[in-house]
């Protein structure tokens, strides 16, 4: 049986929202982008940053507020009612390398729809185009876009056709999520690049807005005594740990704080900090362990 302090930990490991300026932008830009009427050239947005640093977050985040639902409908031959799921955002990552049949193998498993891996590809397509009109999909987010670049020039172009056929034909907005790499990706086809706008979630600076975060973060951790992340030590030292990556903030308090609880500490304090000897991937420096 759980304990009161196990509890306590798996609330800490579990994923919490936090908004920030950034994040609102961002979620604000996708709202707009669900509000945009079908057309025949539509409007997409790429979003770009360090791993880790909080697009896909803010992109399940978004999901999560347009969830699917059942909406009942009448048949114009026979005046009966019958049920359809609408599914107005659909979220994959791109392939490992941009091959047709793997980015549709990944659209059908996120629509529940079956198929088998000998259909032919032009039928799978379809498949996608009809069901996407069915279902009243708005937006198709495609998590990873950098993937492109792992394909020769041609195989890149060749996929990237494909995306703006789709969002052609099934009416659908593209929002691509990346690193920096992502912008090169989407300049192999000038006709889609120039049909996206460009987001970037830039690495946090130790400003208001990063001690904001800290004192957010901090009322949702709910330690019985009081850290002040705002501290200035404390707060550079993060900001140092994480080498500005909201993931990393995230990461290192998460394991700060399950040290506190286990130690009955229950705060989070400069030695507790170095105690972890947490090594960022993102930086190489380490002298703020010594």
């Amino acid at each position: 049986m759980k304990t009161e302090k196990d509890n306590r930990i798996d609330a800490i490991l579990k994923d919490k929202w936090v908004n920030y300026p950034k994040s609102k932008q961002v979620m604000d830009a996708l709202e707009m982008l669900l509000k945009f009427p079908k057309n025949h050239r539509m409007q997409n947005l790429l979003i770009m940053g360090e791993s880790n640093n909080g697009k896909t977050t803010i992109a399940r985040r978004f999901i999560n507020q347009h969830k699917p639902y059942i909406e009942t409908l009448i048949d114009e031959d026979t005046n009966t009612p019958y049920e359809s799921v609408v599914r107005s955002v659909i979220m994959i990552q791109c392939p490992h390398i941009p091959h047709e049949k793997s980015f549709y193998y990944n659209v059908l498993d996120q629509l529940n729809l079956p198929y088998r891996k000998n259909t032919r590809a032009e039928f799978l397509k379809q498949t996608i185009i009809s069901a996407f009109k069915d279902m009243k999909v708005k937006i198709l987010i495609m998590d990873e876009i950098h993937h492109v670049l792992s394909g020769s020039a041609s195989k890149q172009r060749e996929f990237l056709n494909l995306i703006k056929y789709i969002s052609n034909e099934a009416q659908v907005s593209i929002v691509a999520l990346g690193t920096s790499e992502a912008s090169f990706a989407l300049k192999a086809e000038r006709q889609l690049d120039t049909r996206f706008d460009k987001m970037i979630i830039p690495k946090w600076r130790y400003d208001e807005n990063f001690l904001k975060l800290l004192l957010t973060i901090e009322r949702i951790i709910s330690l019985n005594n009081q850290s002040n992340l705002t501290d200035p030590n404390i707060a550079k030292l993060l900001f140092q740990m994480s080498n500005g990556i909201i993931g990393e903030v995230f990461k290192i308090i998460r394991l700060a704080s399950i040290k506190a609880i286990e130690s009955g500490e229950e705060r989070i304090s400069v030695n507790s900090l170095k105690e972890l000897n947490y090594v960022s991937p993102f930086d190489n420096n380490i002298n703020y362990l010594s």
